[in-house]
């Protein structure tokens, strides 16, 4: 089942990852993440990168 929230963009175009999907992937403050824009779906895609 997805996990979706709806965020809004901040003055600085920042976005702050919602809590569910930071608990559902574990993502930690200074963790890194990959933002990627797939034109063939049209989304934007959040890819955690751990070491």
């Amino acid at each position: 089942m997805p996990v979706e929230e709806v965020v809004k963009v901040s003055r600085n175009y920042q976005v702050t990852i919602p809590a569910k999907v930071r608990q559902k992937f574990q993502i930690k403050e200074g963790d890194l993440v990959k933002v990627i824009y797939d034109e063939n779906e049209g989304v934007v895609k959040i890819q955690v990168l751990k070491s």
